[in-house]
């Protein structure tokens, strides 16, 4: 692939609708480092970092650092965590222990699965039962009778971006109805939208220790 071309109008409109709406997940991660949620904004970063090299690798029909197909099976990998980390995060655990036992486990097995799946899920679907399992979780936690706050208008909003987001992304996937990658950028930006409510459901007071970290501040 030649890193030297002329852009054309394609290239101009797919560049504005694919890589610029990226930056839509920045809020999100912005709530994140502000609530002191370090995994999470780890995994955040990195998700949007490797979703613009794709983006822009796509738009533009060019590599930086590594080829498209390497950008895009990284970014399977985080988006598929981050989904799953709100997941956890709406599951309202007061334990902070447990949370960060779910958040590594989701990470290396979502990991090792994609790998097993190719990444691409065509011949085996092993990934998808980690998001399953996380959901399930979630239904037992609000069925289990144990009281939960939630800011309701922020998960609303969170939730209705987010379905239109799926929507919006279904209908992207083919190049033909989606030739110069707008509804792409409407996915993004409906899920950043989304995230940026989502994450601000819980208090910032959920946990019994407000720090979202049991890692020492002092070493002697």
């Amino acid at each position: 692939m030649s890193q030297w071309h002329l852009l054309t109008s394609a290239h101009v409109l797919k560049f504005f609708f694919e890589t610029l709406t990226d930056v839509s997940f920045l809020p999100g991660l912005v709530v994140l480092g502000k609530r002191g949620r370090s995994f999470e904004t780890f995994i955040g970063i990195a998700q949007f970092i490797t979703s613009f090299f794709y983006n822009l690798c796509d738009a533009l029909d060019i590599e930086v650092i590594l080829d498209i197909t390497e950008w895009h099976e990284i970014n399977n990998i985080l988006t598929i965590t981050l989904g799953c980390f709100v997941l956890i995060y709406l599951m309202a655990n007061r334990n902070e222990t447990r949370d960060h036992v779910l958040r590594y486990s989701v990470f290396f097995y979502v990991w090792i699965f994609q790998l097993k799946d190719k990444y691409w899920m065509d011949e085996s679907q092993y990934t998808l039962s980690i998001p399953l399992v996380c959901f399930l979780l979630l239904v037992a936690r609000l069925a289990s009778g144990v009281y939960v706050k939630y800011n309701r208008a922020k998960f609303n909003r969170g939730t209705v971006a987010g379905v239109v987001a799926a929507l919006f992304f279904y209908a992207s996937l083919s190049d033909v109805t989606d030739p110069y990658r707008l509804l792409h950028g409407l996915s993004q930006v409906s899920t950043g939208v989304s995230l940026y409510y989502l994450w601000q459901v819980i208090p910032s007071d959920n946990y019994y220790k407000k720090k979202d970290t049991v890692l020492p501040r002092n070493f002697k």
